[in-house]
């Protein structure tokens, strides 16, 4: 979905779920109600490929103002202190790169975190101390693209967990000033591009939903596969592991024995009861992680009825 600004990730999920007359329905990956752009949305029984399809890199556009710091750390937010001086463009060129790679960021305050039992949100809305630890998290690119002396407009694609918001904020800092978020855009999640999703108003009811579902193999184009034999899908199928060995890798896609906890999507040639398949004739058996002794399911994929059920 291209979500618009003022509308939660859940109130557009409500809408699909409403639409397809009450079908299960999550997002991937939220968007604060300013932002716009690219919200996943899975359905009916690919709402257990929500966690796999959130964890791709995450893409932006964000215009950063300069001189004043919020509450929220972003536009929707009460100033903090007084205006600050804005830098200079080659003071912003300098800095970026030491917000690239693995960094230690301290999530905004008004966040979904928890604190003690309570999301973080709440208790800054109710006037309470909120001290939030910092999280690891990954910025695989922050680039300047344009800057009118005040607003910066930067390129960012970051990993899991990363919030927009407080690099804006810290950036800020770092110049020796105030920063906040003025506007935010995702123009991606991975596989998926802002330039292929729908909007709301472009689904009034279900044919129009429908006609927009993705086999499930395409949520997962980001993760390497395992080809399995029928047998080995039979297996699979009922929850058992399988050894290294037993299956083959892609070799464009993965090299090398595998790492405790990588994850692939096994898939087979398609047979019924094999589900949906993907461009290529493949099917997507199951969600695997490997284990010192193999590949363990971690999804199975139910080939019993349709993903719109």
């Amino acid at each position: 979905m291209d979500k618009d600004e003022g509308l939660s990730s859940f109130a557009v999920v409500r809408r699909i779920r409403a639409t397809l007359g009450g079908v299960r329905a999550g997002h991937a990956g939220s968007l604060d109600p300013f932002a716009t752009g690219l919200l996943p949305v899975c359905v009916g029984r690919a709402t257990r490929l929500v966690r796999f399809v959130a964890s791709g890199a995450k893409r932006y556009r964000a215009r950063v103002c300069f001189g004043q710091a919020t509450d929220t750390d972003d536009g929707t937010g009460q100033p903090l202190g007084p205006p600050a001086a804005c830098p200079e463009p080659s003071a912003i060129l300098r800095v970026l790169p030491e917000f690239v790679g693995e960094i230690d960021q301290v999530p905004p305050r008004y966040s979904a975190k928890q604190v003690g039992g309570r999301r973080a949100y709440r208790l800054a809305r109710a006037g309470r101390p909120v001290r939030l630890a910092p999280s690891r998290v990954r910025v695989d690119e922050l680039r300047l693209l344009g800057y009118d002396g005040k607003v910066a407009e930067l390129a960012c694609q970051v990993g899991p967990g990363t919030y927009i918001r407080a690099l804006a904020r810290d950036l800020g800092e770092r110049l020796g000033g105030a920063a906040h978020l003025a506007t935010l855009r995702r123009t991606g999640v991975g596989p998926f591009e802002v330039s292929t999703a729908a909007r709301l108003d472009a689904l009034p009811d279900r044919e129009a939903v429908m006609a927009r579902l993705l086999d499930p193999l395409s949520a997962l184009r980001g993760i390497p596969r395992l080809s399995v034999s029928e047998e080995e899908a039979g297996l699979l199928g009922h929850g058992r592991p399988l050894p290294f060995g037993a299956a083959d890798e892609d070799a464009d896609e993965a090299a090398g024995p595998p790492s405790e906890g990588e994850v692939r999507s096994a898939v087979a040639a398609r047979r019924p009861p094999a589900g949906p398949a993907d461009e290529s004739g493949l099917a997507l058996i199951a969600v695997v992680s490997a284990t010192p002794h193999g590949w363990r399911p971690l999804v199975v994929w139910n080939a019993r009825g349709s993903d719109g059920e």
